[in-house]
């Protein structure tokens, strides 16, 4: 697996959905359909309460149990690391849904499944992804860069649970825990 990583820093993120519309209006996904999402997380107690949003897209998994259980094929890790999926060998059985322990994969138009494809197409031709173009606050980044700040990384607990390696990097570097 490459060094190339997404890098989400929570303490810039601010919750205005730019890289979710942008994602949308690139892949051209119809209103019911999200390959990215912004989720808000609350924590702390009085009198201090803690916010957080965490973007959550296909995390490109290093070993994804997406593509271990399809029956077709259809889902795959191509060589230059991202996990595609080719909707024409897709039979809509579902059974990556139910696999992908980040929600990130769904059934979009036709019945066929859908997901992030990374902007492979975009970032493969030196191009930052679209999301990361987006967003004002440049809390996302993508690239070998992101793999190298591995001091600052939290949330690794979620990939270490499911065993499948980090491609998606949390990280607060301005300090403080999620």
């Amino acid at each position: 697996m490459s060094e190339r990583r997404y890098l989400i820093d929570l303490a810039r993120c601010t919750g205005c959905q730019a890289c979710s519309i942008a994602c949308k209006d690139r892949a051209g996904l119809p209103d019911d359909l999200d390959w990215l999402r912004v989720e808000a997380h609350e924590g702390g107690s009085y009198p201090t309460p803690t916010l957080y949003y965490r973007v959550v897209h296909c995390f490109h998994c290093a070993e994804p149990p997406c593509v271990e259980v399809c029956p077709t094929a259809a889902i795959a890790r191509k060589e230059d690391d991202w996990v595609q999926i080719d909707s024409g060998l897709c039979n809509a059985c579902g059974a990556c849904i139910d696999a992908c322990p980040f929600s990130a994969i769904a059934t979009g138009p036709e019945g066929i499944v859908s997901k992030c494809d990374g902007c492979a197409d975009e970032v493969n031709r030196g191009w930052e992804a679209t999301c990361v173009r987006a967003c004002p606050m440049r809390a996302l980044d993508y690239g070998a860069q992101a793999g190298a700040l591995l001091g600052v990384r939290i949330g690794d607990r979620e990939f270490e649970d499911h065993g499948i390696g980090p491609a998606v990097l949390y990280v607060r570097r301005s300090g403080g825990q999620s």
